[in-house]
């Protein structure tokens, strides 16, 4: 066989197809965010409406995190995926056509389902089709993630403000929503390339997706400290993106300035997965979690002191200790999920994660946002501390255990193929 027939094979392509899709799913729904707000803005005047709409897309997404899980686990990953972005797009298509209060609501609805459709079965996919040490897979899955969000939100608000009449106050929303329908279009070829690899895997579906109870998957005490700790991670990304704004109001520093360095916390999120599999290598999963983990809490008490200048490293700190993280926390997951109920137990992942996204900066804002910036970073730290503990707490061999039945070998994935000992890249 040809190096160019053995890089055809599905199971040769699939990375670098999930890669793509993952990126073109995650700038569109980005985009279609940030759209919705400013049509919200556009058609009642009220920031209250654009928090209800924000509402509505993250409690769509609860609604069917769970049911997402087993649809997974029934009908494979690839296809759950697609109809996700097929949701999302139809999503698109209601808030351009309906600019209205009715419209954006269902926008924001069919945006938040096909987001969660998109997330679970990427990740599960990940999960079912690499062995050993998927470290790099995850990483790279995490990466596309984070480049993606990196890149939507600023295409799709230029494309929307080049189409806005001279002296309208708010960009073309339709315009806009047009972009991100495009890039998520970009996402639905990789279908073809990722159905045969799941299949060629031997995805167990059907009937075997019945035989592990939910309820009982959550009850194994490893199980429960993974999610929660992959949750104190992604409530901090998001208390940051709102509260590093108030910071910067508070303190004089420029909105652009500010717009900045989330942008260095973002770039160096995404160069610290592309290294995780030699930094697992050198030093264990378990430590690698406590060290970027304890980082991340060390940064966040001295972000109030800092000024513009010195919140750069502080910010780079934060996007190492946050960016390594969560790709660590899938493979923590994917390892103790059997293979008839990864869909299931990744979509007990997204439950807990929005659970704790719509809960914590509300408990965050009430509480310590009285008492000023020092108490909403210190308190966001306070949670962070407690995923500390979550790791502390569990055993090294828990966090080192491979994912069971998976295929025997990794496919290569962008970065390399990998191995549980050594990368080979």
């Amino acid at each position: 066989m040809s190096a160019v027939e053995r890089f055809l094979r599905p199971e040769r392509r699939w990375p670098h197809a999930l890669g793509i899709q993952a990126a073109a799913a995650q700038a569109g729904s980005q985009g279609v965010r940030l759209m919705l707000a400013y049509q919200a803005l556009a058609v009642t005047g009220s920031p209250v409406f654009v928090g209800v709409v924000a509402a509505v897309f993250a409690l769509a997404g609860l609604v069917v995190s769970i049911p997402s899980g087993r649809l997974i686990d029934r009908n494979g990953s690839a296809r759950v995926a697609t109809g996700g972005m097929v949701i999302s797009v139809v999503g698109v298509v209601v808030g351009a056509a309906s600019p209205t209060i009715a419209g954006t609501l269902g926008a924001a609805a069919l945006a938040g389902i096909g987001q969660i459709y998109v997330v679970v079965a990427q990740q599960g996919l990940v999960a079912r089709l690499t062995a050993g040490s998927p470290d790099a897979a995850f990483g790279t899955l995490t990466a596309a993630v984070s480049l993606g969000q990196l890149i939507g939100p600023p295409l799709v608000t230029a494309v929307a403000i080049a189409g806005a009449a001279a002296g309208e106050a708010h960009p073309h929303t339709q315009l806009g929503l047009a972009c991100c329908g495009a890039l998520l279009a970009l996402g639905l070829p990789m279908f073809f390339v990722l159905r045969p690899a799941e299949a060629a895997a031997g995805t167990p579906r059907g009937k075997a997706a019945k035989t592990a109870s939910l309820q009982e998957l959550v009850q194994v005490a490893a199980l429960r400290r993974a999610l929660l700790v992959g949750a104190t991670v992604i409530v901090t990304v998001d208390l940051l993106a709102s509260f590093v704004p108030v910071w910067g109001v508070a303190d004089g520093i420029p909105a652009n300035v500010v717009g900045w360095l989330l942008a260095v916390r973002a770039l160096f999120t995404i160069a610290s997965r592309f290294g995780v599999v030699r930094l697992v290598v050198r030093f264990g999963r378990k430590t690698l979690l406590l060290l970027t983990l304890g980082l991340t809490v060390l940064a966040l008490v001295l972000l109030p002191f800092a000024n513009a200048w010195i919140a750069v490293p502080i910010m780079a700190a934060i996007g190492i200790g946050l960016g390594i993280p969560q790709p660590l926390t899938l493979v923590w997951i994917s390892s103790l999920a059997p293979p008839q109920a990864t869909g299931a137990v990744f979509g007990a992942r997204m439950t807990v994660n929005r659970l704790a996204q719509v809960t914590l900066p509300l408990l965050v804002a009430t509480v310590a946002g009285p008492a000023g910036m020092f108490a909403v970073f210190w308190s966001t730290a306070t949670i962070l501390a407690g995923g500390v503990i979550l790791v502390g707490l569990t055993h090294q061999a828990s966090l080192n255990t491979s994912p069971p039945n998976r295929p025997a070998a990794d496919p290569p994935s962008p970065t390399g193929p990998t191995s549980s000992t050594a990368p080979t890249q």
